[in-house]
């Protein structure tokens, strides 16, 4: 599966490097990896891991966890404090309610996996000057040598999603060409 990482990387563009803030480069890369993804109904995707949230503000420093155990609890861990709440499914739309203390909000997914899960909170939050998006990252999947990624290499592992699944076959069929001439030139 390594070879494939590798060839595909070659054969796909890179992710650019000025789109802006986060919200620009998840318009960017959500488009073409969403035909890649699960929805809720997938609950081993999702359900009793620990999502780390990413942000991308400067003065940013927490380490918040959201935790969707089966059976609708909720758990949301900010520097180790711990809050309960709930949440279910919203019919049969891909949709979230999370509800702590006495108060709910629904989130639309626009993307999930193993290791992502980008929200939308239901309405227009950008014109209220809110965060558009909420990336929650599989706990594991935001380390790298020791540390943490900041947003930026985040938003390049989630852009991996697109490269990894969308080579064409035509770019297999390259591929070959090109190892079989290699295979032929050297006899």
């Amino acid at each position: 599966m390594a070879i494939y990482k590798e060839i595909s990387k070659v054969f796909s563009p890179d992710l650019p490097k000025d789109l802006g803030d986060m919200d620009a480069y998840l318009d960017f890369i959500l488009p073409k990896v969403v035909p890649h993804g699960e929805d809720l109904r997938e609950e081993r995707f999702w359900l009793g891991k620990r999502w780390k949230e990413i942000r991308q503000e400067e003065g940013f420093h927490e380490a918040i966890l959201h935790i969707f155990n089966p059976g609708g609890e909720y758990m949301l861990s900010i520097d180790g404090n711990l809050m309960k709440g709930s949440w279910r499914k919203l019919g049969e739309y891909n949709s979230l309610v999370v509800e702590m203390g006495g108060r709910g909000e629904l989130f639309d997914v626009r993307f999930m996996n193993e290791d992502f899960i980008v929200l939308t909170k239901h309405g227009d939050q950008a014109r209220k000057g809110q965060r558009r998006y909420f990336v929650l990252v599989h706990e594991p999947a935001t380390r790298y040598g020791g540390g943490d990624l900041d947003w930026r290499n985040i938003m390049e592992k989630l852009f991996n999603v697109w490269r990894e699944n969308s080579l064409s076959i035509w770019a297999w069929v390259l591929f070959i060409l090109a190892l079989g001439a290699i295979l032929y030139a050297s006899i």
